[in-house]
């Protein structure tokens, strides 16, 4: 999404609603943990600029983002709804900006720390690699003692 700065001259408020899909998110360093769900985040909010070279935006951004349980993997749906005030630079050179970097930064900074599938998430066996959530492996109730610790087991 980009704004004209010419709708901006004469402190006008530009309103604005859009969009913003997966294929949208540049993240060229994989630094978002997630991906947004494929009905996309709503962008809603409005832009004045302050002065000459600064253009205040102010933006609410809702939807559901996908990201994998940190304890099994599995993609869990996150409601997102996340407010953003930013000033940014304004080039008088350019004709018009993308709120689309703003958007960008406000996801990452937003970003939840831990998501879990359920509350109760057993996890990934450490052995086989088998979703605890689904199967019972028999793999766990052995458990594998590394061989250099085997003189340590001798002392008990």
């Amino acid at each position: 999404m980009k704004i004209k700065q010419s709708d901006l001259q004469g402190g006008r408020v530009s309103d604005f609603t859009f969009c913003v899909k997966q294929q949208d998110i540049a993240d060229e360093n994989h630094e978002l943990g997630g991906t947004i769900a494929k009905e996309g985040m709503t962008v809603v909010g409005k832009a004045v600029r302050i002065n000459q070279n600064e253009i205040s935006v102010k933006m609410r951004i809702t939807g559901t983002m996908i990201f994998p349980c940190a304890r099994c993997l599995t993609p869990t749906p996150y409601a997102c709804d996340y407010t953003y005030d930013e000033v940014l630079e304004a080039d008088q050179k350019d004709e018009s900006f993308s709120l689309i970097p703003s958007v960008e930064e406000c996801l990452f900074i937003n970003e939840p720390f831990r998501v879990l599938c359920k509350e109760d998430c057993k996890g990934l066996c450490p052995h086989c690699g088998a979703n605890l959530n689904q199967t019972d492996c028999q793999c766990h109730d052995e458990p594998e003692l590394d061989p250099r610790l085997a003189a340590l087991k001798k002392l008990l």
